[in-house]
């Protein structure tokens, strides 16, 4: 064992013991010493400095008996000193500070720049480059406001002999974009045809450009109405791209729904249908059923064209567009359960975008209606931040009336919906649209508020496969849940829900449903308001005394009147209010009012015998002044108490 350690120790060293065999204190040959290293103990580097010593790598290990110093701030290498440097915008310049260089001549570097600017671009515009030198000259004292007509007339004309001939070429750039919109704007009908017919070819592609596109919608706003004919016939063949298109979407919605004509829109809606439609047209073709109405066969085929082509459409999310929703609701009105849930699925976020359109919002309702009660939850979560913009708008608010109709989880259509009109009442019901919403949570299908034509148009979703909860169940939770929001802002903002004749009819229908102690406090302040002669209604740049409008005077007259339902039910009445109120005083300034006289002969006729012989016996001191007065009301009034 011992023989062969010392056979061992003789042997020739590995390298980890020839490291620590190396002596540093003279010139080692580091290439012979690597040599004798395994691969596997390769040095990363070593280094031979002035004083004949290796540093180490990074496998080395430190000599034996040597200590090494680690690198701090004292011993580190000293770095070369670099200049300070400014970075500025023509890019890295010395700084003055060193001394090296002085202060850069920022005019002379600009003039370079920008000289090397128009070479580059007249090198891309070749020819037609003094033209756009030429032109912007124009254009510049073109679009000043001090330019008069006969000027702008002239520069246009000026504009148009210039660039005709290269408006294919210079129609694209943002530049002359702006100068053509000129020309529309200020040219004459002649030169405005003749730019039409040379851009003709193009039209397509202008509508998918970014700034050429404006000069589309600024000649259909400008244009006479064989350009308008001209730019939408240029269409025909293109209608699904161009809607597919982000660019060119919007100014199709605006060619479609503000120029073009009801035969064009036809045209544009078949194209729709299949790919038979791009270029042959058929006016009988008015709606999606038309196309197999005679022939069955055509119906599964058509039905599919129509589907890819939405689906590719709201993939995108390109749902702003009148012509697309009614499509949308004419495929939903004829498509199988499959097709209509899956298209459901993609439509349940972009309700809102639904609800700016007649016909969008009949597609949002469909898709309400036959949703899960997932999806519905969906929907209202993306309506939650809109419910006032929906509410007060003329076609969406049926969607929120839709809602109520079908969710039977009301905890949820409070949490969602309900909370954000409370928010908002005052604001809703001021609106000729908002008000429906209301007046549908406290009467709900009520003839007196709501048209036949949109009663049976609601009724439609009420045999839905999703809910389940008895309609007037519904009602009164959704009822119950808003009463007391409401009756409060009656009572606190009294001045605003009877400011005119249609919001007061709204506070009626409050007031109808309304119960116990909040119903009390909302009498209590109507009649406050009522009896308070410095209460007055501007309506119409006209102001009224509150006793004496119209319109509050009908909604008084119906709340006396429904005083003898509230009786029956053991509620409070408002004529016990108001009577309370009514002193001597206020009723003698009543009686000059004709409309006031006939609200006290209602009081007579409707209130319970101790409210009527209160108001009697505190009228009687009035006899000889009613008798002075020749208002029918007054003399009708004298009747009543004698």
């Amino acid at each position: 064992m011992k023989q062969k350690n010392k056979d061992y120790d003789n042997s020739e060293p590995k390298a980890k013991k020839l490291k620590k065999s190396v002596s540093f204190s003279a010139v080692v040959d580091v290439d012979e010493v690597q040599q004798k290293i395994p691969k596997k103990a390769k040095l990363i580097k070593s280094n031979v400095d002035d004083n004949s010593h290796v540093k180490r790598g990074k496998f080395e290990k430190p000599v034996a008996g040597k200590k090494t110093e680690k690198p701090n701030k004292f011993n580190r290498p000293e770095k070369s000193a670099k200049p300070n440097v400014v970075r500025g915008k023509g890019g890295p310049q010395l700084s003055s500070k060193t001394g090296t260089t002085e202060k850069p001549d920022w005019l002379t570097f600009k003039k370079e720049k920008k000289e090397l600017k128009e070479k580059r671009k007249a090198k891309r515009l070749c020819k037609v480059y003094d033209v756009t030198v030429q032109v912007k000259k124009i254009g510049e004292k073109l679009r000043r406001s001090d330019c008069s007509a006969e000027e702008r007339l002239k520069l246009s004309t000026e504009l148009h002999d210039l660039l005709k001939g290269h408006y294919k070429k210079m129609i694209f750039t943002h530049d002359i974009s702006r100068l053509v919109q000129w020309i529309f704007k200020y040219g004459k009908p002649d030169i405005k045809e003749s730019i039409i017919l040379e851009l003709k070819p193009c039209i397509v592609s202008m509508l998918q450009s970014k700034y050429a596109k404006n000069c589309i919608k600024i000649a259909l706003k400008h244009g006479t109405s064989e350009i308008r004919s001209l730019i939408l016939l240029s269409f025909y063949g293109n209608v699904m791209n161009l809607v597919n298109h982000s660019i060119s979407a919007p100014i199709m919605e605006y060619a479609y729904s503000t120029w073009a004509t009801e035969l064009q829109k036809l045209h544009f809606k078949q194209e729709f249908y299949g790919d038979m439609y791009k270029q042959a047209k058929d006016d009988k073709v008015k709606k999606l059923t038309d196309v197999f109405k005679s022939a069955a066969d055509m119906k599964s085929a058509t039905l599919t064209a129509v589907k890819r082509n939405l689906i590719k459409i709201l993939n995108k999310k390109l749902i702003n567009s009148t012509l697309v929703h009614i499509v949308l609701w004419e495929f939903l009105s004829n498509s199988n359960v499959e097709d209509r849930n899956e298209l459901i699925v993609m439509l349940r976020s972009l309700v809102l975008q639904l609800s700016e359109s007649k016909e969008g919002t009949k597609a949002a309702i469909m898709c309400i209606w036959h949703s899960s009660n997932k999806d519905r939850k969906i929907v209202m979560k993306s309506l939650k931040e809109h419910i006032k913009d929906v509410a007060n708008s003329e076609h969406g608010h049926l969607i929120l009336l839709a809602f109520f109709d079908c969710v039977d989880d009301t905890v949820l259509m409070k949490k969602m919906l309900l909370t954000e009109i409370q928010s908002n009442l005052t604001e809703i019901a001021l609106n000729e649209y908002g008000k429906r919403v209301i007046l549908y949570l406290v009467a709900r299908r009520d003839s007196h508020y709501f048209h036949p034509a949109d009663i049976e148009y609601l009724k439609q979703g009420d045999n839905n496969a999703t809910s389940k909860k008895p309609a007037e169940l519904r009602e009164n939770e959704l009822l119950l849940a808003v009463i007391d929001k409401f009756l409060e802002s009656v009572s606190t903002e009294t001045s605003v829900w009877l400011s005119n004749g249609s919001i007061s009819m709204v506070a009626l229908a409050i007031l109808k449903r309304g119960s116990g102690e909040n119903l009390k406090t909302a009498f209590e302040a109507v009649a406050k308001f009522i009896a308070n002669l410095e209460s007055k209604i501007v309506e119409n740049e006209v102001e009224y005394k509150a006793i004496e409008h119209s319109g509050l005077h009908m909604m008084l007259k119906k709340l006396i009147q429904n005083d003898k339902n509230n009786i029956e039910k053991g509620e409070p009445t408002f004529g016990e209010a108001l009577i309370e109120l009514l002193d001597t005083n206020i009723i003698k300034q009543w009686i000059e009012f004709n409309r006031a006289c006939f609200l006290l002969i209602t009081l007579i006729e409707t209130e319970t015998k101790p409210l009527v012989t209160s108001l009697i016996n505190k009228l009687q001191p009035l006899t000889e002044i009613l008798k002075s007065k020749k208002s029918p009301g007054a003399s009708i009034l004298l009747k009543k108490i004698k």
